[in-house]
């Protein structure tokens, strides 16, 4: 649009729900360490009054229709979402776009959220399998704001004036860095139309960009780093690499090498390291994939006492992994097993809402699940050994220890 919005959607000819997102490029990296967990203090203020609506009536507006309403923020999007039957369309538009464009920030308000950030702060705190996924970013992706907590720091949030709220939210909630994504029963047109009614037409201008460096050209990871939690009963272990960004091509295989590595009960690491040796109850492999790098990690929670024996498991199958391989006969199961998961996780519109804006976002192809199917399909054992041969580097692995004392 002539402001810099990018409206994109895809319409699904069955059903009849619709689900809308208003994606905006701001998370924990576009922070300082001065102000650290701005973003998410923000998301939870959008819902707190706006101009037009008091905070019950936010929260009404769309229960009432039976549908609902919901955000989160992350490492480099803030995402406020809503499911509706498609008649109801038009109000979940003006509510997303209410919240986000119109908030009070009021002192008042500010000052009861803040209770409830330091409380969800703590609570994370007591969550050693959170604790450990956070220290591994923090250890991956070091003096960089990928690497800041996305919930801030106490110290941070109770600092936050409405000031501060101010000036983040006009620095960074622009037009041009917002992408409104529907999937459903819509039509583009009226879609288009009733976003076109609530944002006044202008120009687009350029807005601060946070710059991402080559991963390659940040400070080396530290590789083991441990760190306490005496509330746990059990040592909760995080490995990750620095991959390649979103848009890569070589995203393909890498959703094969996640799903044969630690994505379900037929793993490696499922059918090894707790099937074989019985050592570890929740245990996987996750991919995330960003705008500029992406990681590659596993977790996983065991007895405190076979921390090490634990870990010697895991760089055996890193091992295994990178001097044999995988076997023509894994990767066509592993195949059979992407297909499915692919048409049926886009079967429903908030996961194809969530795709074609995160392609749009990462400037990535927009691709149908069909043919993400097909091009899984293609992918090669060559290919994978070449993944694993170019990022999985035994120097560049990072660990993270959350164990009691």
């Amino acid at each position: 649009m002539s402001n810099g919005i990018r409206v994109v959607t895809e319409r699904i000819p069955y059903g009849r729900s619709v689900s809308i997102g208003v994606w905006v490029q701001c998370g924990s990296v576009c922070e300082t360490q001065q102000n650290n967990g701005i973003a998410h203090f923000m998301e939870h203020m959008f819902f707190k009054g706006t101009q037009r609506r008091t905070a019950r009536e936010i929260a009404y507006s769309l229960e009432s229709l039976g549908g609902s309403l919901n955000a989160s923020t992350g490492k480099e999007l803030s995402v406020y979402t809503a499911l509706v039957l498609d008649e109801y369309m038009p109000q979940a538009v003006d509510v997303l776009f209410d919240i986000v464009q119109n908030p009070l920030f009021a002192d008042a308000d500010i000052a009861r959220e803040k209770k409830v950030v330091l409380t969800e702060i703590n609570h994370a705190r007591e969550d050693p399998e959170e604790m450990a996924l956070d220290y591994l970013y923090m250890n991956l992706f070091p003096e960089h704001p990928l690497g800041y907590l996305i919930y801030g720091t106490d110290k941070n949030v109770k600092k936050f004036t409405r000031q501060n709220l101010v000036d983040f939210h006009q620095q960074f909630y622009r037009p041009e860095r917002m992408i409104i994504a529907a999937a459903g029963q819509v039509d583009h047109g009226n879609f288009v139309a009733e976003i076109e009614k609530r944002f006044a037409p202008g120009l687009a201008r350029d807005y601060h960009q946070v710059p991402h460096e080559s991963p390659n050209a940040w400070p080396a990871g530290i590789p083991t780093a441990k760190y306490v939690q005496d509330s746990s009963q059990q040592a909760h272990l995080c490995t990750g690499f620095r991959i390649f960004s979103y848009a890569d091509p070589r995203r393909y295989p890498l959703v094969l090498l996640d799903m044969l590595f630690g994505g379900g009960m037929s793993s490696w690491l499922f059918q090894n390291i707790r099937e074989k040796y019985g050592f570890a109850y929740s245990l996987y492999s996750f991919v995330d994939l960003m705008a500029q790098t992406g990681v590659f990690g596993t977790y996983m929670a065991c007895d405190a006492r076979r921390t090490a024996a634990a870990l010697e498991l895991l760089q055996q199958e890193f091992t295994r992994l990178r001097r044999k391989g995988i076997s023509q006969h894994e990767l066509d199961i592993v195949k059979k097993q992407a297909h499915g998961h692919i048409i049926l996780g886009l079967e429903g519109s908030s996961r194809r809402m969530h795709k074609i804006a995160e392609a749009e976002i990462y400037h990535a192809e927009h691709v149908m699940p069909e043919e993400v199917a097909r091009r899984v399909e293609r992918v090669t054992t060559t290919q994978i050994s070449e993944l694993v041969e170019a990022f999985m580097d035994p120097a560049q692995q990072v660990t993270t220890v959350v164990a009691p004392q």
